[in-house]
């Protein structure tokens, strides 16, 4: 009820209504006497009306610091859109940018680009289906905050080798500066 209210003025008539006709009005023309009650149902309805915190930064950067689909190996990827947990959906629905730089150092290829991906959603692929024969590093540029992702690199069909691959969370920019640390 309360999350279409946009003006102030409304909300301080429903509360002064509420006061005056709430039973913890005492005689005292109409005071409350228990400043207590009327903090808990201020708090009530500016709970109701307060829209989420705005997202600073709509955009992750993620790095796969290896893949391949060479040599009768494979990697999958996972790319988290963490927007949604237990504390609430803060997130928004976004695409991500794959870009694949191979490891000869030659120019990279052109990148894939996901569906939307939801708060709470993931996408998963194969390097086999993205870019068939790549073997490099992989950067994602996600549309939206609070991206991570997962990789798993592997021999086809998984019968004799598995190994995790971090997705590491990068700064939204690079600087010249020759130290690069991600803080992971």
């Amino acid at each position: 009820m309360f999350k279409s209210l946009k003006s102030p003025a409304i909300i301080i008539s429903i509360i002064t209504s509420l006061l005056l006709v709430s039973p913890m009005a005492s005689a005292n023309n109409g005071v409350p006497s228990d400043l207590d009650q009327i903090k808990a149902l201020l708090q009530q309805v500016l709970t109701a009306v307060t829209p989420p915190p705005p997202v600073v930064n709509n955009r992750t950067r993620l790095l796969f610091p290896f893949a391949t689909n060479q040599a009768g190996f494979d990697t999958a990827i996972v790319i988290s859109n963490t927007g949604a947990d237990s504390t609430g959906t803060i997130g928004i629905s976004g695409t991500a940018t794959i870009y694949f730089f191979p490891a000869s150092g030659g120019p990279a290829v052109p990148p894939v680009t996901t569906p939307s991906i939801p708060a709470g959603g993931q996408y998963t692929s194969l390097i086999s289906t993205l870019k068939p024969g790549f073997q490099g590093y992989v950067e994602v540029v996600c549309e939206f905050p609070f991206a991570h992702g997962w990789g798993f690199f592997s021999d086809l069909g998984a019968r004799n080798l598995g190994a995790t691959i971090p997705a590491l969370v990068l700064p939204l920019a690079r600087t010249n500066t020759g130290v690069e640390s991600v803080g992971q």
